[in-house]
Formats: C-alpha cells, structure tokens, sequence
C-alpha cells in the first residue's frame, strides 16, 4: 500500500474505506463505489472532497482525480473523505476550472422496477422540468463572472434567488459593487452572502465573497415570488417578443405558470413586455434619427425606388411616403387595380398605414405602396394620392381604384386620378347597411334580408336587372333605404353601371390582407416598422419567383385550374355558329358570344375579363387558343415579370450615428386625441351586493 491515499466514503451510516494511487482512474473510484454500497437508491450523483479551505472540489473526471492525488500527497496527507451528493446540480458553464460539465456517477437504484406506473391515474405525478430549472446556476462560486456587468449580476442574482426559494437584501447596491445577504441575517443569523465587484479594465463583473451555504431554515420555491417583478419578466421575454410582438399580457401570465412554475401579474406582464419591446427594438424617440439616412440609403441601393419624406420646420416627422422599384416595375404585369386603405398603426406614437395594394396573375396580393401619416383626413389622403399618381403617370393604363368611403378619400380619388373608375367595397357597405338596420328596427333576419337585397343590387350584370332589385330594395327598406342610397352613386358600386374593368373585385380584400400581414410591424418602432414591411416585401417577392420557375402551364395555376374547370363544365352544351366571330350557346337557357368583341351575354366575361364557360366553348368550337382570348396578366411570363426586379437589402453596418447632428430627425408633435380624457389614478372597485 506504499504510495496509497486512504478514500473513506459514508452513505446509510455505513462507511467503507479503498485505496487510491497515482494510477487511479475516475471510473475505478465510480466502480468502487457502487460495488461496496449495495441497494445504492437514488439515480445519478456528484463526488466531492475537502482540501485546505475548500469544502467541496469535485471529483468529475481523470485529471480531478490526479490533482487530489497530486495535493494530498505534497500536502503529506495520507486519508481523504470523499462525498457522495445524491441531489445532482447541473455546474454553471461561468464558473472558471472550478466546474465543468461532465458525467456524473451513475447509481441503480435498489428498486428492480418502477412501480409508479401500476397505479395508473392515481399514480403521484412525476412533475416537469421548467425553463427556470437552469437558474439555480446562476450563482455558484468564487471568480465567477458576468460580462454584463451590474446589470448582469443583479437579473441572475434575482433569478437564483427566485429559483431556490429564498429572498435577500442589498447590503450595497452601487454600479461598481454589490453586496447581498439572506433577509433572514438579523433573523435567524443566516450566513449566506454574495460580495461581487465591477473590473474597470473589461467592465465585467466578479464575484469576490461568496458563502452559498444557508444557515436558516428550510426554503421551499414558491411559485409568486416577490422578486418577480417586470424587469425579470422582460429579460426572459426578450427573445419572445422579437418574434411574436403582439403576444398578449395575458397570454404571458398563462405561460409563465405553464413553462416556469411561476406566477406574475398582469401588469408585471404587460410592463416587462412593454420593456423588452424597448430593449429589442429601441426607443420608440430615437428611432426616428435613423429615417433619413434609411429613406436615402433606400433610393441609393435600390434605384428606381421612390420615397419621400416630409417634416416640418423644427425637424419633426410629418409623413412619409414608400414605394420600391421593384414593386413598381412589377406592378405593370399585374392586373390593373389597386385596393385602398388605411389602418392604425399601435406604436406609442400611433398614426395611420395607408396602403396601395395590388393583384397579381394567380390572384396574390401585390404590394405597391404605402404611406406613415398622422391621421386619415383628406389632406393626406390627397399627399397620398399625389405620390402614387408620380408613380403611375408613366405606365400608360388605366388603373382601377377600389376602396371603403372613409373620410377624405373620395375626394382624393377624384382629385388626383379623375379618369380612373372608382369602386366603392360591398363589404363596407353591408356594414354601413347593418348599422342602419339595427335589431330594434325588425330584428336581426330583417337586417339580413336587407344585407341580402343590397347583394343582389351589387352583382345585377344588367341595368335592367339593377333596376328591377334596385326597386325591391327601397320598397323593402322604405325611407332608411332610399336615404341611404342618396350618397351611393350607381357607377362606384353595382357592375351593371360600373365604367371600367373591375375583375371581378366587388371588395378590398386584396387591402385587407395586406394590413392583416403586417399586423405585427405595426407595434414597432418607425425604423423597425418600415425596415420590417421591407423585409416582408423582399422575402414575398423572392419566394414567388423561385416558385413560379417551377410552373409549366401557360397561365398561373389558378388561372389554369378555371379554365379546366370551365371548359369541363360546357363540354355537353350545343354551340352553333352565326358568323366568323359570333356563336350562340345553348344549355339551360341560349347565349350569345361575340369572340371579336370579348363579349357574352351571361355578362360575366365582361364583368371578370375573364373568358366565362359560354365563351370558351365558342372558342373552343372555332378552334382557337382559349389562351388568346385571356389577358396576358394571368400568364406566367407576366407573372415571372411581376418579381424579376428583386429589392435590395439595406445594410445598416456601416450605418454613421448622426445624433451629434442638430438635423435629427424628430418625432412628431402629437395632437390630443379627441374625446374627454380618461381620470388618472386607480379605477375604484364597485361592491356589489353581499359584500
């Protein structure tokens, strides 16, 4: 035994004793271990020893067995007690070469089985790992240490503190030093303290005192911690919130029990998210400083793109105007329509998104343009109006417009683009129609029969048919209804007077959906906001033209699939032949198509510029090309067209901070909302009876 060290090791008051040389191995002391203490219960465990003022150097691989050897035998100590720790802790990855991670001793338990699962739902839980199981990490020895700093320091700090049950106090709290200790020292004398420094060299901060060790009583992890408050609550929503903006407060309660065992409040949820929105996104100020170097960034890497900011005379932010080359080359294969509209935009600045939405061939939405205004009046609208008309005035077509009747906007239209028709969106005006007929005035089937009536007026294809639901409408409505259609010219809203090419649009859905996918970029910052519709845009435009290279029809698949349809639908009909251009179809009723004129009197070709069966079924008995006959916007060359100038990213790498400057661009000057304003203060309860 010359050259041996004396291990002792104790567990269920037993104790065996084994000899440990120069050439002991980690896994020769596991196997020693486990062999000498049969029925061992209790899964996996960490081995530790004592040496010289340190109360627990762990024994974890080869070299730690090595280096207690080493030590011991230059220190002349011939017996060492080696300590079995059943409740295994996972070793902070920041604790210098005090612990790493590596196996642990490995131990069967003396069960042979689990029985847990005989007792099937009256089995005793098994429990789950929560996300904050990592935090009893946080704090765990000597040299730790934490590169960010004070701040760093007091979130981990806090949510050890939380993890393992128990609370302290700032002996001191500066940015350079901090001191805690367990609110039980004055108490029951608890020793615990931690004493960590700030190194000026790296700004880092060190923990410098530590006594881990609680000498009070037990602790139990309760799940409302008071040292849950909101800046905990942002740092672990921090990630979250970047990719989910518009998660709910009330959604954050609910997973914080769920993932972390812990309960918050829904103010310390709406607060920390309302923080980690500031720390990931920035100040909602400052980020205006950035537009003006965005705006000429954008025209500089993307030429050909248009945009246009206005401010005022002090610097504030006044609007803005964005449209990208690519989105405007594309536009002129898409179907000439544009769907408008304006949301809100739910920042702490607030203002208005308003949008120009387009169509392309395979019925997606295709972005064109879009604005940051203050509110929807009619002076912006117009701005708004006149920067799209710059945009357009060299394309060469008619475009047509289709929109709600909001304030300011019917003025704009016909202001700015006087020849283009203009369609009023039926789903609007169902709306304005069930507002009128409220359930007081014949209940809700009344309100429906007269949502019906308007329907039938919308989609008449003749003015005859118009005329005739026209009058069952007023006389079913009486006067409400006859008021009502007072500010309702015919030609903005029924296809039988309709003077241009509507394409089947009767709503502005195609607007609707466009705030709809950018539903998340309006709760951020301006920068974050037109950055990120940026982003969207790119992307959309990328994936569709990687995807239509994979097409090989000659219209776009939806397209194609309507024309299939079509043309199997009148496969049975009888087509007879009155001239070279003109047939007359008959199935349940007779039709006449005129091929030279893209007319048929079923009305549907000219209401969707869109063959209708009857007409392909003349073009197919005069055997044509029905791909002749159908616009080429619904091809796939045209829609390949519609994305073949892609947007250019807008690296900000090399971005210079202009805040030294006096011409920082400022936010602006926001107006009183209108309305009386809400009383500060706490709302008060109001009893109720029994209480």
């Amino acid at each position: 035994m010359e050259g041996a060290i004396i291990a002792r090791t104790s567990f269920d008051s037993k104790t065996v004793a084994f000899p440990i040389y120069s050439h002991t191995t980690y896994k020769d002391i596991c196997e020693e271990i486990c062999s000498r203490f049969e029925g061992f219960g209790g899964g996996d465990a960490e081995l530790s020893y004592a040496f010289e003022g340190y109360s627990a150097c762990v024994l974890q691989t080869d070299m730690d067995v090595q280096m207690m050897y080493l030590s011991l035998s230059s220190a002349n100590i011939s017996s060492v007690d080696i300590n079995v720790n059943l409740s295994m802790v996972s070793p902070g990855e920041n604790c210098g070469n005090i612990a790493h991670k590596s196996p642990y001793l490995s131990l069967e338990p003396d069960t042979p089985d689990d029985v847990n699962h005989h007792f099937g739902k009256f089995a005793a839980p098994t429990g789950k790992k929560y996300l904050s199981s990592d935090w009893k990490n946080y704090i765990m020895c000597v040299g730790q240490k934490f590169e960010g700093g004070v701040n760093d320091f007091r979130e981990k700090l806090a949510k050890y503190a939380i993890e393992k049950g128990f609370r302290y106090k700032c002996v001191k709290n500066e940015p350079s030093r901090v001191t805690a200790v367990c609110h039980k020292r004055n108490s029951e004398g608890c020793l615990w303290n931690v004493h960590a420094t700030l190194n000026r060299a790296n700004d880092f901060f060190y923990i410098r005192q530590l006594n881990n060790e609680h000498t009070c009583n037990g602790h139990i992890r309760d799940s409302r911690s008071p040292l849950m408050g909101s800046k905990i609550v942002s740092s672990v929503l921090a990630n979250q919130v970047r990719s989910s903006p518009l998660i709910r407060p009330v959604d954050i309660v609910r997973d914080f029990k769920r993932n972390y065992g812990l309960e918050i409040s829904y103010y310390n949820a709406w607060k920390g998210k309302e923080m980690a929105k500031k720390g990931v996104h920035g100040d909602e100020a400052l980020s205006y400083k950035h537009m003006e170097w965005y705006v000429n960034e954008l025209v500089k890497t993307n030429p050909g793109s248009y945009a246009n900011l206005e401010c005022d005379a002090d610097h504030h932010f006044v609007r803005m105007f964005i449209s990208f080359q690519g989105c405007i080359e594309g536009f002129k294969h898409c179907i000439p329509i544009l769907a408008l509209d304006g949301t809100f935009i739910k920042n702490k600045v607030k203002g208005h998104l308003l949008s120009a939405t387009g169509k392309n061939g395979n019925n997606g939405i295709y972005p064109l343009a879009y604005a940051i205004v203050a509110s929807e009046d009619e002076n912006n609208w117009t701005w708004f109006m006149q920067n799209l008309h710059h945009i357009l005035k060299d394309q060469g077509r008619t475009v047509t417009f289709i929109s709600d009747r909001c304030k300011g906007l019917l003025e704009a239209v016909s202001k700015v683009f006087p020849d283009s028709p203009h369609g009023y969106c039926l789903h609007h005006l169902q709306q304005n129609v069930r507002s009128k007929y409220p359930n007081s005035v014949g209940g809700s089937w009344y309100r429906d029969r007269m949502v019906s009536l308007l329907n039938n007026c919308a989609y008449a294809s003749t003015k005859e048919q118009f005329a005739e639901e026209l009058k069952k409408f007023k006389k079913e409505g009486g006067k409400i209804a006859r008021q009502f259609l007072k500010s309702l010219p015919d030609e903005n809203w029924s296809n039988a007077y309709f003077p241009g090419k509507r394409y089947g649009e009767m709503c502005s859905n195609i607007a609707e959906s466009f705030n709809s996918w950018v539903r998340e970029e309006r709760e951020l910052p301006i920068y974050e906001l037109v950055d990120g519709i940026r982003l969207k845009v790119m992307q959309m435009n990328s994936e569709r033209r990687l995807e239509a290279d994979t097409w090989n029809t000659y219209l776009c698949p939806k397209k194609e699939k309507i024309v299939d349809t079509f043309i199997e639908v009148g496969r049975h009909w009888d087509v007879f032949r009155s001239s070279n251009y003109v047939f007359e179809v008959r199935e349940n009723y007779s039709y006449m198509v005129d091929l030279r004129s893209y007319i048929c009197s079923c009305h549907q070709w000219q209401i969707l510029s869109f063959p209708c069966p009857h007409a392909l079924a003349a073009i197919l008995k005069n055997d044509d090309n029905p791909y002749d006959y159908i616009e080429d916007y619904f091809s796939v060359s045209d829609y390949k067209e519609s994305y073949s100038h892609p947007i250019v990213p807008i690296p900000d790498v090399e971005r210079v901070d202009d805040s030294a400057t006096d011409l920082v661009l400022k936010p602006p000057l926001t107006k009183k909302p209108p309305g009386r304003p809400k009383k500060k203060g706490s709302r008060q309860r109001v009893r109720t009876q029994g209480q």
